[in-house]
């Protein structure tokens, strides 16, 4: 079935669709080049509230979030704090062996280094005697 050439959504599933496209491309930053020009030619068209974007009436009281809108927002802020983590480098890799020899511990276990270490400070201390 072919689509009409015009097709016409409510106010409220246009507010959403602009909303999940705005949420999508803060997650997917590779999508933002392909989305936001049509995002722009849409938002200067039909400008609507980003703060409160369901806020359609002048006396509306601020609703509940919805699931998808909650799911949507951690997403986004995982996918912030994501990018804020090193990657790489001495930290990166500084975290990344602490938490491997905690979890080693953890499972009662011990690495071949962990006794380097010590050989190492019993040699470091016979050398001083």
């Amino acid at each position: 079935m072919p689509l009409p050439n015009k097709i016409t959504i409510g106010r409220e599933n246009w507010v959403r669709m602009m909303y999940c496209m705005k949420h999508l491309m803060k997650l997917h930053p590779e999508y933002y080049d392909m989305i936001k020009p049509f995002y722009d030619q849409m938002y200067d068209k039909y400008p609507y509230n980003e703060l409160d974007p369901f806020d359609f009436d002048d006396n509306y009281k601020v609703r509940p979030r919805t699931n998808i809108e909650r799911e949507l927002d951690k997403l986004a802020d995982l996918n912030s704090k994501e990018k804020d983590l090193p990657v790489g480098g001495d930290d990166g890799q500084e975290v990344f062996n602490s938490q491997l020899n905690q979890l080693v511990w953890d499972l009662g276990l011990s690495l071949p280094s962990w006794d380097d270490d010590v050989n190492n400070e019993r040699n470091n201390n016979n050398d001083k005697t």
